[in-house]
């Protein structure tokens, strides 16, 4: 069968595939994402010819789920490409089916329209528990929002309701003598125990030791991760990673990527969530975003003014033996937001 592993030996063909077919994002960036050191093998699988063509790629970004003092094996797949032409479909079912035997739980976000229709038939199913929330924080920001949903007649107004509506905007913390988040450019080895303790305290969450966290945003090639030490009386309890960068319509958009703290102390919880917004509005932001699954999570960005906006559906193949449903699992951007990397 054609189909070959991705490893350190993967010939330049993939690699030329995956800028001219995927993404023009440099070899740099594709060895960073499926280099294989911070990952379980296989980290992808390509289907290349007798004549050294490649027809189609499937990348996998492994992580393990925590639950109930257990860890079980998953993966995302992201990526998934295919030549275009009469073969795609083979090539492309191929190289699932060889990502599904490859690892627990294979998991998925929405994906194109292609595979919302093909996920289906194959036996997938999809969790809607993550959904987005949005803060807008700029008066222009609100105005176009306003205008978007206002009749055309009324739309010379919206700049003075965007004025008007930022009572929306997230509001500096009080500051708290206890309460602290500290700046830090990696996460260091002994941040492995807060992490240990922090997913003993969950219902069930994904991987986010020192070295997966700084794999993926530390070691980032375009950079851009504030990553930051959520403190109570000096002692480390969680972390905030956030980042801003431009949309697609000119505006700054901010990201809560990852937020941990113990689930108990919501009052750790709802401060570190108030001053992310504060630091992301201060760095520019026109509007912020976070993915929240869980009623704690929820509970928390209502209470910060974040209004709900679209689910981020899930698809997942199928689940190892004991592991939960993907409707409990905690989930932000550093889990399900793989395809912005």
């Amino acid at each position: 069968m054609p189909i070959r592993p991705l490893d350190l030996h993967t010939s330049d063909a993939v690699f030329d595939f995956l800028d001219a077919i995927v993404s023009r994002r440099g070899r740099t960036h594709w060895e960073w994402k499926y280099g294989g050191q911070h990952q379980k093998a296989p980290c992808g699988f390509y289907w290349e010819e007798s004549d050294g063509r490649v027809l189609g790629f499937i990348g996998l970004m492994h992580t393990d789920l925590h639950a109930a003092g257990k860890r079980h094996p998953a993966a995302w797949f992201v990526d998934w490409h295919v030549v275009p032409g009469e073969r795609g479909i083979g090539v492309g079912l191929g190289l699932l089916r060889k990502a599904e035997a490859a690892t627990g739980a294979l998991l998925t976000l929405q994906g194109s329209a292609d595979t919302q229709s093909i996920l289906p038939r194959l036996g997938w199913k999809r969790s809607f528990s993550p959904e987005t929330w949005t803060l807008p924080v700029t008066a222009r920001f609100l105005s176009a929002g306003i205008a978007e949903r206002m009749p055309t007649w009324l739309r010379p107004f919206a700049p003075a309701a965007g004025v008007a509506a930022r009572y929306f905007r997230g509001a500096q913390p009080s500051p708290r003598a206890d309460f602290a988040l500290v700046d830090i450019q990696r996460f260091p080895l002994s941040y492995d125990a807060v992490w240990e303790a922090r997913a003993a305290e969950f219902a069930s969450i994904m991987r986010r030791d020192p070295t997966y966290l700084n794999y993926l945003c530390a070691d980032y090639p375009d950079g851009g991760y504030h990553l930051q030490l959520l403190q109570r009386r000096g002692q480390t309890l969680g972390h905030l990673i956030s980042r801003v960068d431009g949309d697609r319509r000119g505006f700054r958009r901010g990201r809560i990527v990852d937020l941990l703290w113990p689930p108990a102390d919501r009052a750790l919880g709802a401060w570190a969530l108030r001053s992310a917004c504060w630091q992301l509005q201060l760095a520019g932001a026109d509007y912020i975003d976070l993915v929240a699954s869980t009623p704690l999570s929820g509970e928390l960005a209502r209470d910060a003014r974040f209004r709900r906006r679209t689910p981020v559906p899930i698809w997942y193949h199928r689940l190892v033996a004991g592991s939960p449903s993907p409707d409990t699992w905690h989930i932000t951007f550093l889990d399900c937001d793989r395809a912005y990397r």
